[in-house]
This record gives C-alpha cells, sequence and structure tokens, in this order.
C-alpha cells in the first residue's frame, strides 16, 4: 500500500462530487462522524470555552453535512485532515467577523455565509500537533473500535476483553501470564495472537488512513505521520 491513488477513498469520493451526490454525503458524515472531537477539542483551544467550542462545532459540521458546500475541496486538498483543520479555522474566523458585525449593528448577509467554506487556504492554516494528536488518537479508537467487531462478530470476545490492554497501550509488562492463564493458553500462543492482531490493527489504520487521502497524495507520509504520533 504505498500511495492513496490506488483507493476509491471516502475523500476521493466527496470531492469529485463536491459531497452533492448521496455516495458523496455518506461518505463524507462517515469522515466526519470519526473525527467529530478533533475539531471540537480544536474550537475548545481556539475559543477558550467549552460551550461555544461544542456550539460552533455543531453549525460547523451541520453546514459541511448540508450538501453542496465543499466548493473549497478543490482536487489538490490531498488529506481530509488538513482540509477539515482549514475550513474550521475559516468557519470560526468568519463566526467571530459575524459576530462583531451584530455587536456593531451591521448585518451579515447570507451570500458572506455561503462562501464560510470556500476558498479554504490549507498552507496558511496547518494542522498543528495538538490537533493531529487529537486526530491519531480518533483515528486510533476508531480502528479499535472495528477490531472489536470483528472479534465479537467471529466468537472471540473474551480474547478481546483480555488482549485489549495490549492493542490500546495500557497493559503492564509482564501480563502476558495472567492473560494466558484467562483463556487457557499458553504465553507463547499469547504473544502470536497479539502479533496478527496487532497486524490487524495497522491494516484497519492504514486503510482509515487511506479514506482521509485523495489520489495522488503521499500515503506513506501520512501513515509515517501519524504511526510517530502514536509511538
Amino acid at each position: 500500500m504505498s500511495s492513496a491513488s490506488s483507493f476509491n477513498t471516502r475523500w476521493s469520493l466527496v470531492q469529485a462530487a463536491k459531497g452533492d451526490t448521496p455516495q458523496a454525503r455518506a461518505a463524507l458524515a462517515e469522515l466526519c462522524e470519526i473525527y467529530y472531537r478533533p475539531i471540537e477539542a480544536q474550537m475548545h483551544r481556539w475559543l477558550g470555552n467549552a460551550e461555544d467550542a461544542r456550539e460552533i462545532t455543531q453549525a460547523f459540521f451541520a453546514r459541511i453535512l448540508q450538501g453542496n458546500r465543499l466548493s473549497g475541496a478543490a482536487e489538490g486538498s490531498g488529506r481530509f485532515r488538513s482540509y477539515l483543520f482549514a475550513a474550521a479555522h475559516h468557519f470560526m474566523a468568519s463566526h467571530k467577523r459575524a459576530q462583531k458585525a451584530e455587536k456593531r449593528g451591521q448585518a451579515v448577509t447570507e451570500s458572506a455565509e455561503d462562501r464560510l467554506l470556500e476558498l479554504v487556504d490549507e498552507e496558511q492554516h496547518p494542522p498543528d500537533m495538538e490537533f493531529d494528536r487529537a486526530w491519531a488518537c480518533a483515528l486510533l479508537n476508531k480502528g479499535l473500535e472495528t477490531l472489536e467487531g470483528e472479534l465479537r462478530n467471529s466468537g472471540k470476545s473474551k480474547a478481546w476483553e483480555v488482549l485489549k490492554p495490549w492493542l490500546a497501550g495500557t497493559a503492564s509488562h509482564g501480563d502476558t501470564a495472567q492473560a494466558a492463564t484467562s483463556l487457557g493458553v499458553s504465553e507463547t500462543a499469547i504473544r502470536v495472537q497479539l502479533s496478527r492482531l496487532r497486524q490487524r490493527l495497522r491494516t484497519i489504520l492504514e486503510q482509515q488512513i487511506a479514506d482521509t487521502l485523495a489520489p495522488g497524495a503521499d500515503f506513506q507520509a501520512e501513515v509515517r505521520h501519524l504511526m510517530a504520533i502514536w509511538n
């Protein structure tokens, strides 16, 4: 898996239709659901108030999900992560300008509202490390959720409950003996299972990352960047 060019990714589907087909809207809704929390956390950092952050985040995603609002999602928007961060910054700044205008008694035109998500400058407002850390966390949580579903659907719920701490990075050194006892297998078998599950989790995460990239985007660079945050 060397690039996003070989995938019909969610983000490429959204871009191609500018979010204005049922398939594109469904893909965009799935992406927004996964990465809602990183945007809310970033709004909190920008605004300094949790309630304001919740309200503007809801308004931001409502605006995006209305359909045909992605004129700023040009073909060059290779990463959904970069686009969403820049769009959120643009929306937040426009919201603040609108508030100031209202305080001065000036009208905010509908045409100005319609442009809130247009002409997004991703280079001027690239994601910062705190946002990327929250993004990586959301990605990992979704990956763990997907892996959990696979194991439970295959009748391995107990194995998931016992082995999840290693996959989530919360297990203590030496706990493999206790895990082996819980599952009635050897420690060697536990290590083999963990190796397989880690590989499966990585595959899931790579597919999720690919889904946020447009064709031609540097898939390996995005994987390295996000994996470095986890490690």
